[in-house]
C-alpha cells in the first residue's frame, strides 16, 4: 500500500476534523453564552460531537472522490476498498 493511505489521508483527516471542530465548537458555546447571558453547559457540547462526525465523513466522502478522480485519469482500476459510488468510469 502506498505512504498516502497509512500516513497522509490519516493525517489530513485528523486536522481537518480537529479544525472544523474546533471552530465550530468555539462559535457554539460564544453562541449559547450570548442567548443566555451566563456560563453554563447545556445543548452546545451536544453539538461539537455532531460536527465532528459529519466533518469526518464530509472529508472522507471528498478524498475517495478526488482519488477516484485520479484513478479515472490515468486509465487504472482503484486497488480495493469500495470507492465511492456513481463517480466511477464505467467501462
Amino acid at each position: 500500500m502506498s505512504r498516502w493511505k497509512w500516513i497522509g489521508r490519516p493525517a489530513v483527516v485528523a486536522v481537518y476534523v480537529m479544525a472544523v471542530t474546533y471552530m465550530a465548537g468555539k462559535w457554539a458555546i460564544r453562541y449559547a453564552y450570548l442567548e443566555r447571558g451566563y456560563d453554563a453547559v447545556g445543548g452546545e457540547y451536544l453539538f461539537i460531537p455532531m460536527v465532528a462526525w459529519a466533518a469526518y465523513k464530509m472529508i472522507n466522502i471528498f478524498l475517495n472522490a478526488l482519488e477516484d478522480g485520479m484513478y479515472a485519469e490515468t486509465g487504472h482500476e482503484k486497488a480495493g476498498g469500495r470507492g465511492t459510488a456513481g463517480l466511477r468510469n464505467n467501462r
